[in-house]
């Protein structure tokens, strides 16, 4: 496990759907009354089924190029609602169709419907899109009866949208990708001195240890060159990963074990520093394996229960799928 304590931090306004951690500051902009809590009534009402389009959703104008760097122009009548939620697609993408199960990178502006307040901005022109994942309930449910390149404008109750704002809300989404769920990167020469990588067939991979001593210092080799782009210190990415022991390789957390990619931020504070060393640097698609010293891992003091001994070498592949 690469965590070495987990923190909520500053989030914009996102739907329940996004993955692992909230992004962090400086993902999206939000007026601070906007920003929604934790909350296990907001979705309590959630749609799970795709909504229909109606009147008050082809009644949304929406102007602007798809996925730019600047969010789109919208406009509708104040006190807009509409009970179910209902979503016009503005724009046909003619991209794959998303499916439950997958993910997704998604660009949105959101706003109050009683009286047309932008609450927030979630990529465009404020950071990165966010990898949300496809189906359930809520938001969730929309995107699984869409396509990548479709531009969506729905309206309806922000705890049916998935969004913890109260009221209606409208919001404006830009499908702009299919996140995959394991490395998508160039095949690269493993160095036989280090733990070596072979995928299985859904992408999983298997570590082989080798018969030499571990590496004194923290060791990153690129198994797969993705072609994305750089993550740096306090980027949040979308991530597939596998620890192992160096002595005897025996596996001691893995996202793959867990069906579902995970976010983190790669942050010291957040993880690991032999975590954040073998990240920082490396583009999104790549594969990365990472031989982690106890110094830069857990040293003598282990969490509790995590399989780890004290002073372990520790061994991660991790597949960088995306950054938001």
């Amino acid at each position: 496990m690469p965590v070495k304590r987990l923190r909520l931090l500053p989030i914009a306004l996102v739907p329940a759907v996004v993955l692992g951690l909230a992004a962090c500051s400086g993902s999206g902009s939000t007026d601070s009354s906007a920003t929604p809590s934790a909350s296990s009534s907001a979705t309590a009402s959630a749609i799970t089924s795709c909504p229909k389009p109606g009147k008050a959703s082809a009644a949304i104008d929406v102007s602007g190029d798809f996925g730019g760097k600047t969010a789109p122009t919208v406009t509708f009548s104040k006190g807009i609602k509409a009970t179910p939620p209902q979503a016009t697609t503005v724009t046909k993408g003619s991209g794959a169709a998303l499916k439950n199960g997958d993910y997704t990178q998604v660009a949105y502006s959101v706003y109050q419907a009683s009286d047309a307040k932008k609450l927030g901005t979630v990529g465009f022109d404020q950071g990165n899109a966010q990898v949300l994942s496809v189906g359930g309930s809520g938001f969730g449910a929309l995107l699984a009866c869409s396509h990548v390149g479709d531009r969506i404008a729905a309206v309806g109750a922000s705890s049916a949208l998935g969004f913890n704002t109260g009221g209606n809300i409208v919001v404006v989404a830009d499908v702009i990708a299919q996140t995959p769920t394991k490395s998508t990167g160039a095949a690269q020469t493993q160095n036989p001195d280090l733990p070596t990588v072979k995928d299985k067939s859904d992408g999983e991979p298997e570590i082989t240890i080798p018969d030499t001593t571990a590496p004194t210092k923290t060791t990153a080799e690129v198994i797969k060159q993705g072609d994305g782009d750089e993550i740096a210190e306090g980027d949040t990415a979308l991530v597939q990963y596998k620890g192992v022991l160096y002595d005897g390789g025996k596996e001691f957390d893995s996202s793959w074990s867990k069906g579902a990619p995970t976010t983190f931020t790669i942050a010291e504070g957040s993880l690991i520093k032999g975590f954040v060393t073998g990240l920082v640097g490396q583009k999104v698609g790549s594969q990365v394996m990472i031989v982690v010293t106890p110094e830069d891992g857990y040293g003598a003091t282990p969490r509790e229960g995590s399989g780890i001994p004290k002073n372990a070498t520790l061994v991660f592949v991790v597949d960088i799928l995306a950054k938001g």
